[in-house]
């Protein structure tokens, strides 16, 4: 081949491959950017259904504020993260799970999981909890307990109805129901004013739960958090992921959203909105 032709020929071909790498780099980027804005879960065409339930420092709303709590800035950050859209309600607890089996509701939030859930539901688990016995001062006073509580046949307990506590602290409620020394209220609020009054000498609440009520009803003087079973660890609550919306490769990528949440240190950050450093650290011993 002649020496120039040969020139002209690689440098033309030179120039075509620099051409052709400078496309595919620009195609794989834009198919990276596509990757980006698809966002890390599948929103589906419609909005997720999500409802709140008000609890504690869970759910709340003080006044005209706008709503707060652990869960509102973990649904805030999902939405953030997964770009998707949320048609947000706020229900009653056992309407959320009515509606989450019947295919009426997408998501929900803190929910305990159980073989009978299981059957409609997939969990995304981001806190761990345990109840504690809240109990008046001057009950404290004359014993540390669940047994010296028990052995006092004048003292009365609080629960809300159909709440589950944990098996060894279920099983003593039930020992006291026996003797008529349970008092059933319909929430928690009432529980606490229950208590506050001195209409009951103790209840079953979790830090989220009386860390709030405690302080609305300036009642922190006046009671004493004990551990009545030390023995027992918390137990795992998580985001509820209703089956008829979710398949169980989309509820992993919500999962894995969930689990970023706790490795970067947000989930952290977010309790530590509400609650104390070992409080915490107890919540995130999951």
């Amino acid at each position: 081949m002649n020496p120039a032709v040969k020139t002209s020929f690689f440098s033309a071909l030179s120039r075509w491959l620099s051409l052709g790498c400078r496309a595919a780099a620009i195609v794989g980027l834009m198919a990276f950017a596509n990757v980006g804005v698809a966002g890390p879960v599948v929103c589906g065409e419609k909005p997720i259904r999500l409802a709140y339930y008000e609890y504690g420092f869970f759910y709340f709303q003080d006044g005209r504020a706008a709503a707060q709590g652990i869960d509102k800035n973990i649904g805030d950050e999902l939405a953030k993260r997964s770009g998707c859209k949320m048609d947000v309600q706020v229900l009653a607890r056992a309407r959320i799970w009515a509606d989450l089996a019947s295919g009426d509701l997408d998501m929900s939030v803190s929910g305990i999981q159980n073989s009978d859930r299981d059957k409609f539901a997939w969990f995304a688990h981001y806190l761990s909890m345990k109840n504690y016995a809240v109990v008046q001062s001057s009950v404290a006073a004359q014993g540390t307990g669940a047994q010296s509580f028990l052995k006092n046949t004048q003292w009365q307990f609080g629960a809300v109805r159909a709440f589950k506590h944990g098996a060894e602290q279920d099983q003593w409620l039930d020992t006291l129901r026996t003797n008529q020394r349970v008092q059933d209220s319909a929430n928690v609020e009432t529980l606490f004013k229950k208590l506050r009054e001195g209409r009951i000498d103790g209840l079953f609440s979790q830090p989220p739960v009386y860390g709030k009520y405690l302080s609305d009803l300036g009642m922190k003087k006046d009671v004493v958090v004990q551990d009545w079973t030390p023995g027992e660890k918390g137990v795992p609550h998580g985001l509820i992921l209703a089956k008829s919306r979710f398949t169980e490769a989309e509820a992993k990528q919500w999962q894995a959203l969930v689990q970023t949440m706790r490795t970067d240190g947000t989930l952290k950050r977010i309790y530590l909105q509400y609650l104390s450093a070992a409080e915490v650290a107890a919540l995130l011993d999951f």
